[in-house]
């Protein structure tokens, strides 16, 4: 039997990871898929103190040529290179390890029992497959197999007035 081929991103990331982690920045996601009419890989990079577009050009030249070198990579595609920023989206485990203490936002893929789909509170823990989230009701646990998606809530008071 042929070994399963390891996803487009899973390849890049083998293939930069040690590159990016060498010039002091971590992959905070890798994307490849279409965008509208267009393919596109995105490396969303991070580091203590935030990203630059400086940042983002200098990895960008550094991992460009290595692309070139990934077989499944034979269609074209627009490269990216960007910051998570505000309000960042949190899917793997080791994201929602970063933020265990902090408030988020869980939007669930079906309304609850209580018929909410979205609630914030604050991350007790991401153990498994489970998230705990505090808030003013208490604690309240979802399975991450019932989430859409978590962000970040530090945009939160970006644009409120008063």
């Amino acid at each position: 039997m042929a070994e399963k081929k390891k996803p487009i991103a899973v390849q890049v990331e083998e293939k930069i990871g040690a590159i990016i982690g060498g010039m002091g920045y971590e992959i905070w996601d890798i994307f490849y898929g279409k965008e509208g009419q267009n393919l596109v890989l995105r490396i969303t990079i991070d580091k203590e103190g935030g990203i630059g577009i400086q940042d983002c050009e200098a990895v960008s030249r550094a991992v460009d040529p290595l692309l070139d070198e990934i077989p499944a990579l034979t269609d074209a595609y627009s490269f990216e290179v960007s910051s998570p920023g505000l309000g960042r989206k949190i899917r793997t485990d080791r994201q929602y390890a970063r933020y265990v203490g902090e408030e988020i936002t869980v939007h669930l893929i079906r309304a609850d029992a209580s018929g909410k789909r979205d609630h914030e509170g604050v991350l007790e823990a991401a153990d498994g497959d489970e998230i705990r989230l505090r808030n003013e009701d208490g604690i309240a646990v979802f399975s991450k197999s019932d989430i859409s998606y978590s962000k970040a809530n530090d945009d939160k008071d970006l644009f409120r007035k008063g």
